[in-house]
């Protein structure tokens, strides 16, 4: 395909924000359409994205992609923009699927075209290739290599010599976590799979019963033969496919509705407002982890099985009441449903209590380890397993009144089905007013609803415990910003370097918070500006309000009164997203925290990942000015060694050095260090004071008199 060809295909860059809505209403994305600001037009490509992708409430990430890998990523990055570069000009093409080796590509008159890969990869790498193609070409004629043993060597070398390169020309456009997660799943299409696995196991049954009824009619008809025997083996056999399907498709719909679960639950735990669960001690967080993670392991399974099961029941009951004996299995089945319906809620209203008990244990107990130390201390040893009894009592009265519900849910309710199929046939039965086949068929569709009861069962108890602990996972939701939801794009603006820089960097007046739950407000009349290149300390006792007033700044709290400015504009019009990477903090101490990960993970976790060679660089420059290369030379992995779980192989200081760095390489505006220099001996306190004022636009330092 030549390149005018292939530009018929591409949206010129006047168009992106249009190709960037057509592909997201193409794909089932849902775009909303919101306020778009012409003047972000003038921004550079990923700024111009990144607003263009706010304006319609989508989340647009540009990626990089090893040459190797282009035609892979291709064939699957859909819905996705690419930038090829025809002469001077930027083209973009909208990537919304990918089969074979063929691209599906939506064209700006809104048609969906298919092309080859190769045409877009040679495009997409011409510049990359063609140095490299002149040296290859001369080697491959000096080999006298010709015909398609030529094309084959050109390709591996060309993926061996560029092996090494990225390329950054991607931006993958998906729905943003924070919309309905059931509305999540109608976009990936996991409705029509999910109802494909129910269709399936449907016919699957009905076969089934088709081929007992083959097998069932030869026998009592007394003429078994070939015909009849194939008959029934082709009905076997068929049913090996459809299981297969089945459990396929199961095995998607899995996998794919926990990934989408674990991405919605991170999300809501990343904007969770942390004067929300501050009250929440570590048994709790912990117990919500445990439940989470029961939901991904025993949800869907336990559903799977509930549904099934269901089906079977359905199709059991169907035969049942359309055989014989079916006027009074019409009524006799309401009682089965009633028996099953009491028996369930009883079950899931003692799961809750025991769970609720569970949690509590747990609560404590976590507490109590965390604490133990203190404990010895400064408690007496006859307090230490005061409550513990009574505690333990309660929780073994609970489970044993679980386990006896239980126990009457798995007994009782099979055996019901039983004795209700039992009394629907026996007036049938003593009256013999019903053929053999028909008893048969009658006695066969009992089984098989007994099956499908115990199936049922199974399922239920899991769905059971994943219905309890969705109730506690669930409050996760409630906790969240919703102003952390985007941005207007007006931060983007203003970090291209639109800002007015004769009005205050920050502006504060009439500031005033109260803590949920106290009479007396922590800030009251708090009036402040802070313009840019100021370095201000502040001082106060315990107490007074200094960190209430830095969580302020940076946009972890919200002011009950006043106004908040920042370069101009309020919260709502920059977003709270990206107010906080103008503004950076490092907390106190015990409120800051370090990942059992890499210690170079841990510099740069608010500034980008994975690293950049400059973003590098940098880390090597802060680190040394803050006298922790001694440190990083006598780790035996330097920057790439893992500092364990809470950073427990570093020491009080070590760290302390490390929350600075971590707020000084996020390029922040504003820079707020709340008694970060607290545990430095004066030699590291110098070094680190210089190397804040050399590193920071603006600086806040707070601390005690």
């Amino acid at each position: 395909m030549s390149s005018e060809a292939l530009i018929s295909y591409c949206w010129p860059a006047s168009q992106l924000e249009a190709a960037l809505q057509a592909l997201a209403k193409h794909c089932g994305l849902q775009p909303e359409m919101g306020e778009y600001n012409s003047a972000e037009g003038t921004l550079e490509l990923p700024a111009r994205l990144q607003a263009g992708a706010e304006a319609l409430d989508l989340l647009v990430e540009q990626v990089s992609c090893g040459y190797a890998e282009l035609e892979t990523m291709l064939l699957r990055a859909a819905p996705a923009l690419l930038r090829l570069r025809f002469g001077e000009g930027d083209y973009f093409i909208a990537l919304c699927g990918g089969r074979g080796r063929k691209l599906h590509l939506l064209t700006p008159a809104l048609r969906t075209e298919k092309i080859c890969v190769e045409p877009v990869i040679r495009q997409l790498a011409c510049e990359l290739e063609e140095p490299q193609r002149q040296r290859i070409e001369q080697l491959l004629d000096s080999a006298n290599i010709q015909g398609r043993r030529r094309k084959r060597a050109m390709a591996a070398l060309l993926r061996e010599n560029l092996a090494a390169v990225q390329l950054e020309d991607f931006w993958l456009l998906r729905s943003p976590s924070h919309r309905s997660f059931w509305q999540q799943l109608r976009q990936r299409g996991l409705y029509w799979r999910f109802a494909a696995m129910l269709a399936c196991h449907s016919v699957q049954m009905a076969i089934f019963l088709c081929s007992w009824w083959v097998i069932g009619r030869a026998v009592l008809g007394g003429h078994i033969d070939t015909g009849w025997l194939s008959a029934w083996v082709l009905l076997l056999i068929t049913q090996v496919p459809l299981t297969l399907l089945t459990a396929r498709l199961q095995g998607v719909v899995s996998v794919e509705t926990g990934a989408l679960l674990k991405q919605r639950l991170l999300a809501s735990a990343l904007r969770a407002i942390p004067s929300r669960i501050r009250h929440m001690g570590t048994g709790q967080v912990l117990g919500r982890v445990y439940d989470a993670e029961n939901i991904e392991a025993s949800a869907l399974q336990g559903a799977f099985l509930l549904l099934l099961g269901a089906v079977e029941l359905l199709i059991a009951a169907a035969i049942l009441l359309l055989g014989a004996g079916g006027l009074v299995y019409i009524a006799t089945l309401p009682l089965f449903l009633i028996a099953a319906f009491f028996l369930g809620r009883a079950q899931y209203r003692s799961r809750r209590q025991w769970t609720v008990q569970r949690l509590s244990m747990t609560h404590r107990l976590i507490e109590k380890m965390i604490g133990h130390r203190t404990r010895l201390a400064q408690q007496a040893s006859t307090d230490w397993h005061r409550g513990e009894d009574s505690e333990l009592s309660d929780y073994l009265e609970s489970s044993s009144h679980m386990d006896n519900t239980m126990a009457s849910l798995q007994v009782l309710l099979p055996r019901l089905w039983l004795l209700l199929g039992v009394i629907g046939l026996a007036p049938i039965f003593i009256a013999g007013s019903a053929s053999s086949a028909q008893l048969a068929i009658a006695f066969g569709a009992m089984l098989l609803g007994y099956r499908a009861v115990l199936k049922c069962m199974g399922g239920f108890t899991s769905a059971l415990s994943t219905a309890v602990s969705w109730e506690k996972v669930r409050e996760l939701f409630y906790l969240e910003d919703l102003q952390l939801r985007g941005s207007t794009g007006l931060a983007i603006a203003m970090s291209a370097g639109q800002k007015n820089s004769s009005q205050p960097l920050c502006y504060l007046r009439d500031i005033r918070f109260t803590y949920k739950g106290k009479d007396q407000a922590v800030l009251a009349g708090c009036n402040l500006s802070i313009y840019p290149g100021d370095r201000l300390l502040l001082q106060g006792a315990s107490g007074s309000g200094k960190s209430t007033l830095a969580n302020i700044l940076t946009g972890i709290q919200q002011p009950d009164d006043g106004l908040l400015l920042l370069n101009g504009y309020d919260r709502t019009s920059i977003g709270a997203e990206s107010w906080r990477k103008m503004v950076a903090s490092a907390p106190q101490f015990h409120e800051n925290h370090v990942l059992g990960d890499t210690f170079l993970f841990n510099l740069l976790m608010g500034d980008q990942w994975p690293p950049h060679q400059e973003s590098l660089r940098r880390a090597y420059t802060i680190c040394d000015e803050l006298g922790l290369t001694p440190l990083l030379k006598k780790m035996p992995a330097g920057m790439l060694q893992t500092v364990g779980e809470m950073g427990w192989r570093l020491s009080h200081g070590e760290m302390s050095r490390l929350f600075i760095a971590r707020a000084v390489l996020q390029n922040a505006e504003l820079v707020v260090l709340d008694e970060s220099f607290a545990a430095l001996d004066p030699e590291n306190l110098r070094m680190a004071i210089a190397c804040v004022q050399k590193n920071t636009k603006t600086l806040m330092v707070i601390a005690h008199p």
